[in-house]
């Protein structure tokens, strides 16, 4: 009987190709972003999978409050908690901190790389499920200054020698020693750093100020994070009571109130990733917003190319009613014949699987969807395929099911006697709320999109407040940044060369704190590392004092440069007023005020202008900017290299600015992958009117008959068809653009700067998709209404 039944749907999708063609790509097209998302949601559930201990593991967090009420949630904690709660309770088999160190440049054997360290307690492997492929775990980070590497900083440092025993220069932070080498993981994991370090070492480099006094230091909920592993038999609960009595009791140690006010909670290992969106989060791990925004959308593509299917299987099926009257007189039940349609919807599913797997390859492979689609290091293994075909399963179940309901139903009378009159679910008011539903979601996208893509192409064009043009940058790398600096401006062409930790218009190198004296309350800032040239290279200009003067012969950084948001932040009157006052950095260096730069937006339009500072520390360099003065670039270029390859072993690696910049604010990614989405929802709502015109048509091919016979002109019949479907899109443009309007709106407010909505925009977009609409429908109108009435009017 299957293979009858099976037999009869290979006949019916040849039988009515165009139908078939129609039915394969709308359902491919949505099943290819649905599988693309499938993916996505695989990868998400798969982060931290690998602990051993994931219902007994908890992170702290932080909820901070400052003084005017704000309040913000943190992933970090103050790094004496860990102390405290080893200290006063027993609750823990262990109790584990993460504290991450800047950037740092590290040495061995003439190589000079770039490392993010973190360092971590003795109990990091007992806790976590990381394994070490050399080394021993229970004494690997036991010594102050040992050092624990992952297999990729390994092989960077000391190829296929082997690292353990051998010596670690950092720059600022002194020798480490390696003991471990982390083996390969495939696990994902929201702890990413590059190196471990012994968190015994921290005692030491504070109190050689190396690092900043954050050991015993409850104001800084920022510093690291903290991990417990519950005893067995204790409870969640009695980790929370433990937490607020740590609370109350800094609260009356320290009148935290008077600043501000934090409290701590849990978060299960197993629940950050995906999580709730916290501030100061590590790792790439996904958060619960992300997650559930692309399903929903997803899920209502899915429902609309599901929908479509029913709506045209059905307009196709009336042609087949007969045989389903001719079956049941034959004696065939109900559910044989419901079997018949369900395996065609099954036939139509797989193969739209076949092609969404083909066309979900190509977006993959094509730049830039595939940045914004696909999770890094997809590979599609056996449970993937499982899971598509099992999803292919449920949407041939989906889309057939109504149909396949409706039309076993027929009974033989009325479908061999009158099959106009036979009622097909629930009439035409449902389809006709879908059809404007369609439309609607689709404008709506359109008119997003448009907003979106003007709001970042404008971000991409406008000035920031700083230089842009004939800027070339140049990652340092290990090369050394004096004698580069020195060999490349006396080229022909180059205009200045400047140094940076990180370029302009992006982010910024880190954040630090600054007060006028010890006493007072700390400004918090962000800042970027330069040399003396970076400010006339980038045009910034400047109100009060000085640049930089060369780097300090003893490499301690004694001077800062402020912008006009800081040094107001500070309490000063003007810029004039701040030039050469001392102030006190992170509470441990006394800097003074050399500069006052005008305000610019160093990240972008996304936000207020901040406080910012620049700083003067060589060790934290980490690119060349180098201004040219020439149009003959290439050749610049290839001198630049040939300097390059006499002062460094690495590749030479060279970008434009303007380039790079232009790659960071127009959001090309997301406004193609808008795009994309744009064109699924339109195509999507097309099928489903292209349904509905079809379903109409079958009905009124008597109708249309008759009136033709008593004189109808085809335009006649044409404008009278094509009115019903028409005033639904007009509806649904009516819906949808104040919707789109009000979208784009509401996502502009997250700029300072932003782009108007014109009224041009939304009328334009209307406009286009009433065209795309009238194309659709009129191909098929158009042939009913020039058909030959004698054939739809002979069994009459």
């Amino acid at each position: 009987m299957f293979r009858n039944y099976l037999k009869i749907a290979v006949r019916n999708l040849f039988r009515h190709k165009t139908f078939s063609f129609i039915n394969v790509f709308g359902l491919a097209l949505s099943m290819s972003v649905c599988l693309i998302a499938l993916s996505r949601l695989k990868d998400d559930f798969s982060w931290d999978k690998f602990h051993p201990f994931p219902e007994r593991t908890f992170r702290i967090i932080t909820e901070a409050r400052n003084k005017d009420g704000q309040s913000f949630r943190l992933a970090s904690t103050p790094l004496p908690l860990a102390t405290k709660l080893i200290s006063e309770y027993t609750l823990f088999e262990k109790v584990v901190r993460l504290y991450p160190a800047q950037k740092q440049k590290t040495i061995n054997n003439k190589k000079e790389l770039f490392i993010t360290p973190a360092f971590t307690e003795p109990g990091f492997f007992d806790l976590f499920g990381f394994k070490l492929e050399s080394g021993d775990p229970r004494t690997a980070l036991e010594a102050p200054n040992s050092i624990i590497l992952t297999k990729k900083t390994a092989v960077k440092f000391f190829g296929s020698a082997n690292p353990l025993g051998q010596n670690m220069a950092f720059e600022r932070l002194g020798n480490f020693v390696v003991t471990g080498v982390l083996e390969q993981s495939t696990h994902k994991s929201h702890i990413d750093f590059e190196a471990y370090a012994s968190m015994r070492s921290v005692p030491l480099l504070e109190k050689s100020g190396i690092l900043n006094r954050n050991s015993d230091n409850w104001s800084d909920p920022t510093a690291g994070y903290t991990y417990v592993l519950l005893k067995e038999g204790n409870s969640r609960k009695q980790l929370a009571l433990a937490l607020e009595k740590i609370k109350a009791d800094l609260f009356r140690q320290f009148n935290i109130t008077a600043k501000g006010s934090f409290s701590f909670d849990i978060q299960p290992l197993k629940n950050i990733t995906p999580g709730e969106e916290l501030q100061f989060s590590i790792g790439r791990g996904t958060t619960w917003g992300k997650v559930l925004g692309p399903l929903a959308i997803v899920f209502v593509i899915l429902l609309s190319a599901c929908f479509n299917y029913t709506n045209l299987s059905i307009a196709r099926s009336l042609n087949r009613a007969k045989e389903v009257g001719i079956r049941k007189v034959s004696g065939a039940f109900r559910f044989q014949v419901f079997t018949q349609f369900i395996i065609e919807s099954l036939l139509i599913s797989f193969l739209s699987l076949a092609f969404a797997c083909l066309s979900m390859k190509l977006i993959t492979e094509l730049t830039p969807f595939g940045n914004e689609f696909v999770p890094e290091g997809l590979l599609v293994d056996g449970s993937l395929l499982i899971i598509f075909f099992l999803f292919s399963v449920f949407t041939g179940l989906l889309a057939g099911f109504l149909p396949a309901w409706a039309l076993s139903s027929f009974k033989p009378a009325d479908v061999l006697k009158n099959l106009s009159n036979i009622p097909l679910l629930g009439g035409s008011n449902l389809r006709k709320t879908l059809i404007v539903s369609q439309f609607s979601l689709s404008l709506i996208t359109i008119v997003f999109t448009l907003i979106f893509s003007r709001q970042f192409s404008f971000m991409s064009e406008a000035d920031h407040g700083f230089n842009r043009k004939n800027i070339l940058n140049v990652p340092l790398q290990d090369a050394d940044y004096s004698r580069l600096t020195n060999d490349i401006s006396r080229l022909s062409g180059v205009d200045r060369v400047a140094a940076t930790s990180d370029n302009l218009g992006r982010s910024s190198s880190g954040a630090m704190t600054l007060k006028i004296s010890p006493d007072e309350t700390p400004v918090r800032m962000e800042y970027y590392n330069i040399d003396h040239n970076f400010i006339p290279v980038m045009e910034l200009k400047l109100l009060a004092g000085e640049l930089f003067s060369q780097v300090p012969a003893d490499g301690k950084e004694n001077q800062v440069i402020l912008n006009e948001k800081a040094i107001y932040a500070l309490r000063y009157r003007s810029p004039e007023e701040a030039i050469g006052k001392f102030v006190w950095l992170d509470d441990t260096t006394s800097v003074a005020i050399k500069g006052v730069v005008k305000d610019f937006h160093f990240r972008g339009f996304e936000s207020p202008i901040s406080p910012l500072a620049f700083r003067n520390r060589v060790q934290a360099f980490t690119i060349l900017s180098i201004k040219s003065s020439t149009t003959q670039t290439g050749p610049l270029i290839q001198s630049i290299k040939a300097i390059w390859q006499k002062n460094s072993t690495q590749p030479f690696v060279h970008r434009w600015f303007e380039e790079e910049f232009q790659e960071w604010r127009s959001a090309s990614d997301m406004v193609s992958t808008l795009g994309f989405l744009a064109f699924i929802t339109v195509t999507i709502a097309c099928l489903g009117l292209l349904g509905m015109v079809i379903y109409t048509t079958e009905n009124r091919r008597k109708e249309i008959g008759i009136r033709k016979v008593m004189g109808a002109s085809v335009p006649a019949i044409i404008a009278l068809i094509s009115r019903h479907f028409l005033k639904l899109v007009f509806i649904a443009g009516c819906i949808a653009l104040p919707l789109g309007y009000l979208a784009g709106f509401l996502f502009l407010q997250i700029f300072v700067i932003r782009v108007s909505i014109s009224a041009q925009m939304l009328v334009l977009s209307f406009l286009g998709m009433l065209l795309i609409s009238v194309l659709t429908i009129s191909a098929q109108i158009y042939k009913v209404a020039t058909a030959n009435p004698v054939k739809s009017l002979r069994t009459e």
